[in-house]
């Protein structure tokens, strides 16, 4: 006979469910149009379990990044650790931004970032949240740079190599088009990346 899960446990699934229903929306549907009601039905819960849960819809959001972020940063920590001393260590970092930066959660943060950009209210919101993005990305490059060699040196470049994928990143997942390019551009600037951080000078 199969166990019945606990009280707390359903609350954790259907905190669960809402949590990535809400990133689900925001990429789909941009901030304006991520409400209780949308996020609830991409969930498949009851409106009155979000509202309890959630009562404010923007600590929903907010927590929702927080969540998803911390659980990229724990895979991307443990993939980074397994590259260190190995000769994939660059082309492997290089690619963990990458994924990073073309994620879901990039383009949740970027379409609240472009709301906050005429709501004051929200901009205000945004800026912890902002801090601990940028602070669990730069945990998990940290991580990495001491084996790259000096920071003085290994510094700028690697602030110019996630400048560049992040600026792919932005063009790849919103730039208006009918159909895809012809170039793959990731595959044309991986190689340049890779070379820029194993250059000795």
């Amino acid at each position: 006979m199969p166990k019945r899960r606990t009280q707390e446990e359903r609350r954790a699934e259907t905190r669960q469910k809402l949590l990535e229903a809400t990133i689900r929306s925001l990429v789909d549907h941009g901030y304006p149009a991520t409400t209780g009601r949308r996020v609830a039905e991409i969930a498949e819960v009851s409106r009155g379990a979000q509202t309890h849960h959630y009562p404010q819809m923007f600590d929903l959001i907010s927590d929702a990044v927080e969540h998803l972020a911390d659980r990229r940063a724990a895979e991307m920590r443990k993939r980074a650790a397994a590259l260190r001393g190995t000769e994939d260590q660059i082309p492997g970092l290089i690619d963990l931004l990458w994924e990073d930066f073309s994620s879901d959660l990039f383009k949740a943060v970027v379409k609240l970032w472009v709301a906050a950009a005429d709501d004051p209210a929200l901009r205000k919101r945004l800026s912890p949240l902002e801090r601990h993005l940028r602070g669990v990305v730069r945990s998990v490059v940290d991580g990495i740079v001491g084996d790259l060699g000096e920071r003085e040196v290994v510094g700028p470049r690697l602030d110019l190599v996630m400048s560049a994928i992040r600026g792919l990143a932005l063009t790849e997942s919103f730039e208006p088009r009918e159909r895809r390019p012809s170039v793959d551009r990731w595959g044309s600037m991986r190689p340049i990346l890779i070379e820029l951080l194993e250059s000795p000078t």
